[in-house]
C-alpha cells in the first residue's frame, strides 16, 4: 500500500506538469523558432484597456502583439510586433476592439486593397477608411437605373388609355365637388352672417378687457419703476463696498489685497485638484480564489492534532486600487484554516511564575500591502493574514502565468503550538490563466516549518478576477429597458 509521504509526492509531480504544460500551451503570439517580424506605428486617441503584449489581429487571427506604448502629443502611439508572414497593405487601418462581453481589448488591423505593403517602422492609419470613388459610381449607375425604370412606368401608364379614362373620370368627381361646395355656400349664407356678427361682438368685448388691462398695466409699471430706484440705490452701496474693499479697508480688503494670503489660497486649491485627479485615475481589480490543502502529518508531540491544514479549505476575497499601471494597493481578507493567532501571557501572582501562551482562533485574516512592479517582477510590502509580510512575484508568458513568494507570520511564526517563534509561513505558487478573468493555482504551504520538523503541505485552488472596466462594459450591453 502506498504511504501518504508518496501520495503527496505524485500529487505534486502532477500538479508541476500541469503548470508547465500549461505554461507552454499558454505562450500564445509568441513567434515561432526561426520566424522574424517588422513593427508598425498605430496612433489612438486613448490607451485605456491595452498593454503591452496586447494581440494584434487580422480577421480575428492573431498576427503579432503591441511592444510598447509612448506618449505622442495629447494621444498614445501604439508600436506594434507584425509577424513578417502578415503583410499589411497601405491603404489598411487600425482600430481597437474588445473580444466578447468580458474579455481583453486588442488591435484590430482591417486590410486594405492595395498591391503595395506598409515597410518596417512604417505608420499604420486609425479609424475608418475614406470612401471608395468606384463604389460610389456604382451606387449613383443604380440609382439611374432605378430612375429610368419609373419614369417608363409612368409613361406607359399616361398613355394607357385606360389611365386616361380614370383622369378624367378624376377630374369630373373634382367638378361636381366644386358644385356642391357652391350651393352648400349660399343655402347657408345666413348662418355665415351669424357667424360674422358674433365675431364683430367678441372684438368689441376684447377691446373692452384690453382697455381696463391697460390700467393695471400703469400701475404694475409705477410699481415696477418704485422696484427699479430700489435696485439702484443697492447697486449704489455694493459699489461702495467694492471699493472699500479695493482699498485695502476692513477684514476682506485685508484678505483680498494681501499677496501672501492669495497665493496660500491657491496652493491649497492646487492641492486639493491635485488628490482628486489622483483619485479619478483609479483602477480596480476585484478577485476571488478558492483553496484546498493536503499534506503529510509531523511526527514531533508539539503537533497534538497533527497537520494543520491538510484537508482543509479557504477562500480570499481581494481587490487591488491601481493609482498607477505599476503601483497598486492590495486588499484581501480570507478565513485561512489554522485561524488567527494570539500570544497571551499568563502570570500567577501567588507565585510569581508567568508565561506566554500562543493560541489560534477560527477568525478572518486581512491583508494590507503595497505593490510596485519593475520590468517583470512585482514586490510587495505591509500587513499579510494578520501580520508582516513581504513578497514577490514574477510574470511571464505575457502575465498569462506568475510565480508568487510570500513570507508572513514572522512575530508568531507558522504554528502556535510551538514555543518558539521565528519560522515564518513560507508560501510558493504558480497561477497559470489559461482563459481571460479565469485562473488556476498550485503551490507549497508552511515550507521552512516542513523542512524544519519533516512533513510537507501542499494546496490547489481556482479563482477569477475582473476590472471596473468590465463592470462597465457589461453594463453598457444591458438593454435600456431593464
Amino acid at each position: 500500500m502506498a504511504t501518504t509521504e508518496l501520495k503527496v509526492g505524485l500529487f505534486t509531480a502532477v500538479s508541476t506538469a500541469i503548470i508547465v504544460f500549461g505554461y507552454f500551451w499558454s505562450v500564445d503570439g509568441m513567434l515561432a523558432p526561426g520566424e522574424t517580424a517588422y513593427t508598425l506605428n498605430l496612433t489612438v486617441p486613448n490607451a485605456d484597456g491595452v498593454w503591452e503584449g496586447t494581440q494584434v489581429r487580422i480577421a480575428g487571427v492573431e498576427v503579432g502583439s503591441i511592444e510598447r506604448i509612448e506618449l505622442d502629443g495629447n494621444q498614445a502611439r501604439l508600436v506594434l510586433q507584425i509577424k513578417e508572414t502578415a503583410e499589411v497593405a497601405t491603404d489598411s487601418f487600425g482600430e481597437l476592439g474588445s473580444s466578447g462581453l468580458l474579455g481583453d481589448r486588442y488591435v484590430r488591423i482591417t486590410p486594405g486593397v492595395e498591391s503595395s505593403t506598409l515597410p518596417d517602422g512604417g505608420t499604420l492609419p486609425y479609424g475608418e477608411p475614406p470612401g471608395d470613388f468606384d463604389a460610389i459610381t456604382r451606387q449613383v449607375e443604380t440609382i439611374s437605373e432605378d430612375v429610368a425604370a419609373i419614369t417608363s412606368v409612368l409613361r406607359e401608364e399616361i398613355e394607357n388609355d385606360e389611365s386616361r379614362d380614370h383622369v378624367r373620370s378624376t377630374l369630373a368627381n373634382v367638378d361636381a365637388l366644386s358644385a356642391e361646395l357652391r350651393l352648400m355656400a349660399e343655402q347657408n349664407r345666413a348662418n355665415i352672417d351669424a357667424i360674422v356678427e358674433s365675431i364683430r361682438r367678441l372684438s368689441a368685448n376684447l377691446e373692452s378687457v384690453t382697455s381696463e388691462t391697460g390700467r393695471d398695466v400703469d400701475e404694475e409699471m409705477e410699481k415696477l419703476k418704485t422696484a427699479t430706484d430700489s435696485l439702484q440705490r443697492t447697486l449704489d452701496d455694493m459699489e461702495s463696498i467694492t471699493g472699500k474693499v479695493d482699498g485695502g479697508e476692513g477684514t476682506i480688503g485685508a484678505l483680498v489685497n494681501d499677496r501672501a494670503t492669495v497665493d496660500a489660497l491657491n496652493e491649497t486649491i492646487e492641492n486639493a485638484n491635485a488628490v482628486i485627479e489622483s483619485f479619478s485615475g483609479l483602477h480596480a481589480e476585484v478577485y476571488y480564489t478558492g483553496r484546498y490543502y493536503v499534506g503529510t502529518d509531523p511526527k514531533d508531540p508539539a503537533f497534538f492534532y497533527g497537520n494543520p491544514l491538510a484537508f482543509h479549505g479557504s477562500n480570499t476575497l481581494g481587490m487591488e486600487l491601481h493609482p498607477q499601471e505599476d503601483f497598486w494597493w492590495v486588499f484581501e481578507v480570507n478565513d485561512y484554516p489554522q485561524g488567527y493567532i494570539t500570544a497571551t501571557e499568563r502570570y500567577y501572582p501567588d507565585t510569581g511564575y508567568h508565561y506566554e501562551e500562543w493560541t489560534r482562533e477560527l477568525n478572518y485574516r486581512f491583508t494590507f500591502q503595497m505593490a510596485k512592479r519593475w520590468f517583470n517582477f512585482g514586490f510587495r510590502l505591509g500587513i499579510k493574514e494578520g501580520g508582516g509580510g513581504v513578497g514577490v512575484s514574477w510574470y511571464t508568458a505575457r502575465d498569462r502565468l506568475m510565480f508568487n513568494l510570500d513570507a508572513f507570520d514572522f512575530t508568531f511564526g507558522a504554528y502556535p503550538a510551538l514555543e518558539s517563534s521565528g519560522i515564518p509561513n513560507i508560501r510558493l505558487a504558480a497561477r497559470w490563466e489559461p482563459i481571460d478573468h479565469l485562473y488556476a493555482e498550485a503551490g507549497m504551504e508552511q515550507l521552512a516549518l516542513g523542512l524544519v520538523y519533516d512533513y510537507s503541505t501542499a494546496y490547489v485552488g481556482v479563482g477569477f478576477h475582473f476590472t471596473d472596466d468590465d463592470i462597465k462594459l457589461l453594463f453598457a450591453t444591458l438593454p435600456l429597458g431593464l
